[in-house]
């Protein structure tokens, strides 16, 4: 109760995620398409969550000739289903998108947290 006041978060869904039912993390990147075919439109890119527990996301966007961008995504982007979609304004191709880039959630694989064209 007093990290949930302290933060003004019900802490609900962490608390039974990881030690009520002993859930795993395992996020993907599912797809990267780009805004009518064409990366300087915007890119859109789905990611999932593959097993029951929910946990924020952190993403890593690196586009060609450019530094790379952190998109930090809350956990209630869970909330309405096991995908989720976001728009990213690239205005070049992508080199990559990493899922969990500093390595900070325990999640099962790994292999799947990174999509390269």
């Amino acid at each position: 109760n007093t990290m949930e006041n302290v933060l003004g978060e019900d802490l609900g869904w962490f608390w039974k995620s990881w030690f009520i039912k002993g859930y795993k993390i395992d996020q993907a990147v599912k797809s990267v398409k780009y805004v009518k075919e064409n990366a300087a439109n915007g890119a859109i890119i789905e990611i999932e969550n593959l097993n029951q527990m929910p946990m924020p996301a952190e993403v890593e966007v690196k586009e060609k000739g450019k530094e790379a961008v952190i998109v930090k995504l809350p956990v209630e982007i869970w909330q309405k289903g096991s995908t989720w979609s976001f728009e990213f304004p690239s205005t070049a191709e992508l080199e990559s998108v990493r899922l969990n880039p500093r390595g900070i959630l325990p999640d099962v694989d790994s292999k799947n947290n990174l999509w390269k064209p």
